[in-house]
């Protein structure tokens, strides 16, 4: 079993962003069938947590491919690829959620407003498929990348300054806005605002601009990789979740993750075999389709078993449902739009007309 991917370092992001989207599945089959889990499990942070991941892994990803050869005219190539490899996935999600999900009962305008996506870009908290708050919330981010880019390119000062500007409404959020003395259901809405979230994805943008680690930085990073998890993991904190993202918690949990994706993504990783680095590859490839595909699957599991299913045999048959039919998914589905979304405008539409005719 070989694996081909490219040399380039950013390919060890593949690696976390993939283990994000399993350990995200493993916490919302704790939560559908048992419960809310307390802040101070590996499952609480990894429900919040996890998904800070993967903003910083986008912020960080995109710089390093676009910093060197992004300009003015490029920014129309770059939302294109942008929509073709975020939407088609997050409106069948959409659209299986609203089949299977009886028990949420969702008017047309809703739906319409899901469809068109860019409602939910303003508001993350309207869409339907579970977890898709998050991809409102990078929708959101990647209209402000170019700006972001551009003013990085021609002096890395402003770079900064935004990421400086963003803590503020961060630590805003962390301290003022959200409640420790409320739930964090109580307060979603807020909490998935996207200026709560925006920090994260520039805060990737500035790993990303830092000088090249010098070797043996990259050598003893698999070390604090492990240093990191354990502190992530055993952090001090008990409570409703909502405790994890409020106060100095907040402030302390999101130096940690930061950290460990630099780590990651400067780690040198020939050390793991061959097989293990394919699997985690992998993992990184589908993680978008493990992420918006697992609650469906659980949906329609629940649909066809009934109430009198073990939730251990539902939680088992998701899993090993979800991760082949993620696998295919994106190599029939993602992959088809993403191959479009790299090709001239005039040659998509003639491919698409193609594909109906």
């Amino acid at each position: 079993m070989q694996l081909k991917v490219s040399t380039n370092r950013i390919n060890s992001l593949d690696y976390l962003r993939g283990l994000a989207a399993v350990g995200i599945m493993c916490y919302h089959m704790q939560l559908l069938n048992f419960g809310e889990v307390d802040a101070s499990t590996a499952l609480a942070k990894i429900k919040i947590y996890g998904v800070s991941i993967f903003y910083i892994l986008s912020g960080l990803t995109l710089y390093k491919v676009y910093v060197q050869k992004f300009g003015v005219k490029a920014i129309g190539g770059f939302y294109k690829k942008r929509i073709f490899r975020i939407v088609p996935l997050l409106l069948l999600a959409t659209i299986l959620t609203y089949l299977f999900d009886s028990e949420q009962p969702v008017s047309y305008f809703k739906l319409l407003c899901n469809i068109a996506v860019l409602p939910g870009i303003i508001r993350a908290d309207v869409f339907i498929a579970n977890g898709a708050w998050s991809i409102g919330n990078e929708c959101c981010f990647y209209l402000f990348f170019p700006v972001f880019l551009l003013l990085a390119k021609r002096n890395k000062l402003y770079l900064w300054l935004g990421i400086f500007i963003s803590l503020l409404v961060f630590i805003f959020f962390s301290f003022n806005v959200l409640q420790s003395t409320q739930t964090l259901g109580a307060q979603w809405a807020a909490y998935v605002n996207v200026l709560n979230q925006f920090f994260l994805f520039v805060l990737g943008m500035g790993l990303a601009s830092l000088k090249e680690a010098p070797a043996i930085f990259k050598k003893i990073a698999p070390f604090g990789i492990i240093a990191l998890v354990l502190l992530i993991f055993f952090y001090p904190v008990q409570g409703e979740p909502v405790v994890l993202v409020t106060g100095y918690t907040r402030l302390a949990l999101t130096g940690y993750i930061a950290a460990l994706c630099y780590c990651v993504y400067i780690a040198d990783f020939n050390f793991l075999p061959a097989s293990t680095k394919w699997v985690l590859h992998t993992m990184g490839e589908i993680s978008y389709a493990i992420y918006l595909m697992h609650p469906v699957v659980y949906l329609s599991l629940k649909m066809i078993t009934g109430t009198n299913v073990s939730p251990y045999v539902l939680i088992a048959a998701t899993v090993l449902t979800t991760l082949p039919l993620s696998y295919i998914v994106y190599h029939k589905f993602e992959k088809y739009f993403i191959d479009l979304g790299k090709k001239p405008l005039r040659l998509t539409v003639l491919r698409l007309l193609n594909n109906k005719a």
